[in-house]
């Protein structure tokens, strides 16, 4: 039997593609970043055609590059951008780009749901607070600013539902992990709730149907394969939404597991044997990509994005000079924070560019650079600016706490995983073990996972998981840092609550 997983992370800001063996050894992986498109205040959109584009040209290179037998792909399974929906018309065809998970043109419909439905209400149907983070409330926006969208879309569909259809599945389902954050499942019962489509006008035969992840749904079409390289026949498996598949490739395969990941978002996913609710609404409660299990997540909105900006705007000359070196300009910033001390020399930035996310989820919240002098360097606002996404984070580490979770060591992932100085903030920060794992493309590795389970390769998740993810090296937390850190997140906490109860945030969104 073939024994080459194929893999897909389609993200925010790039698709990677990578091929890898059932002892989780990585033959390779490739990358193609593509734009986001803000058509719009506060829209944010991606063009269906460029992302296949990339995709496509991100798995030939793979295929040529790293010598992949095509013969030798067992199968094909894909970790996707959640809440990131496309309405498609009845020939399978998209009626309008990508809307993304950070689009908050919906604010007005989120104050729909909340008098139709009630806050509490709804999160204890779709494991979900009431913000715009999810794509039922740009559904609702689409009923009422676009009906004949609306009203031609024959099924609103996932970005993993619509990948499924461009590789070769016909009418292809939708995996409970990407069917939770479209924001009308209900995550106890795992069925679309009637309850929400009926409050909300929303009819059912527009939602696609719904299957657990790594599950074979078809085969590789002739067409899609010539496209990628591979071979028609491949199968095809459910795999799951990006932090279920992080979290899967991080080996959150068992309760006491917490993996966390910078990504363009980020956030926090707890392992969950069955489903729960936060007191607060702090954090969701959503099914795992290992079918039969859930998962507790907090969510940062703009993690990797917000780091991403920064190097855009304010790291020019490292882009320069890296361009002139040949190396990553990620590397050239990451050096100049190493050179600063633990603390930013009192910086402190929230990094809500897009809004806060868990557990406070306020789409109004702005980014902000606190505590800048006449002393304060690059060096140090760099540095601040990776402290303050780790700090962002300890606050659901935090939330997740009140729930009793005993967290003894965090397993990290994304692009900040490959950054040592990154993964010792981690560890200062958030007072405990940082442990990476051998691959830090953990959205890959989960896929690659659910891919081997869908083809037989493996006789559940965690077995795939014990066969495919290793811990390679641990960073322990300083405890000279402690009370340093400690403090900073207690003014990190005053300064956001301080913003909000003066409507600071508001005001600013106004303008």
């Amino acid at each position: 039997m073939p024994e080459t997983l194929y893999a897909f992370d389609i993200g925010t800001t790039g698709v990677k593609a990578g091929a890898l063996t059932p002892s989780g050894q990585l033959i390779g992986t490739t990358y193609r970043e593509y734009p986001v498109l803000y058509p719009g205040p506060q829209w944010v959109e991606q063009s269906v055609e460029t992302i296949w584009k990339a995709q496509c040209e991100a798995s030939q290179e793979l295929v040529t590059r790293f010598g992949i037998d095509p013969q030798e792909v067992a199968g094909i399974a894909i970790s996707s951008q959640r809440a990131t929906f496309v309405p498609l018309d009845e020939n399978e065809e998209p009626l309008t780009n990508y809307i993304g998970w950070q689009d908050k043109r919906s604010i007005e419909e989120c104050e729909t749901i909340r008098e139709v439905v009630g806050a509490e209400r709804y999160y204890q149907i779709a494991g979900l607070p009431v913000e715009p983070t999810a794509a039922v409330s740009k559904i609702l926006w689409l009923k009422e600013h676009a009906p004949e969208v609306f009203e031609r879309a024959h099924v609103f569909g996932s970005t993993q539902n619509l990948h499924l259809r461009q590789l070769g599945v016909e009418n292809a389902p939708c995996d409970l992990p990407d069917a939770a954050y479209l924001g009308l499942l209900d995550v106890d019962e795992l069925v679309w709730s009637d309850e929400l489509l009926g409050l909300l006008e929303i009819p059912r035969e527009k939602m696609p149907e719904l299957v657990p992840s790594s599950e074979q749904v078809g085969e590789l079409a002739p067409g899609a394969a010539e496209a990628l390289g591979l071979i028609a026949g491949t199968p095809l498996v459910t795999a799951g939404g990006d932090l279920q598949c992080a979290g899967l490739g991080m080996g959150v395969a068992e309760a006491g597991l917490v993996s966390v990941g910078i990504g363009t978002g980020g956030g926090v996913l707890i392992y969950l044997e069955k489903p729960l609710r936060h007191p607060d609404m702090a954090l969701n409660c959503l099914p795992h990509a290992i079918p039969d299990a859930w998962e507790m997540e907090g969510i940062c909105l703009a993690s990797g994005a917000a780091y991403k900006w920064y190097r855009d705007v304010l790291g020019q000359m490292e882009q320069t000079t890296a361009a002139e070196l040949d190396v990553d300009a990620y590397e050239l910033l990451n050096e100049e924070a190493s050179q600063a001390e633990a603390g930013a020399g009192g910086i402190i930035v929230m990094p809500s560019l897009v809004g806060a996310g868990a557990p406070n989820w306020y789409p109004k919240a702005r980014g902000v650079i606190l505590g800048l002098t006449l002393a304060s360097d690059k060096k140090s606002l760099t540095r601040a600016m990776l402290e303050g996404i780790c700090l962002e984070i300890r606050w659901m580490l935090e939330a997740a706490k009140r729930l009793g979770t005993q967290i003894e060591e965090v397993r990290i992932w994304g692009g900040a995983a490959k950054s040592r100085l990154w993964n010792q903030i981690a560890a200062d920060v958030y007072g405990v073990p940082a442990a990476k794992t051998s691959i830090p493309e953990a959205g890959l590795v989960g896929a690659a996972i659910c891919a081997g389970v869908g083809v037989g390769l493996f006789s559940s998740p965690q077995e795939g998981a014990r066969s495919m993810v290793r811990v390679e090296e641990r960073y322990e937390p300083n405890p000279g840092l402690s009370a340093k850190y400690d403090e900073m997140f207690s003014i990190y906490k005053s300064a956001y609550q301080a913003l909000v109860g003066a409507g600071v945030f508001e005001r600013i969104a106004e303008l």
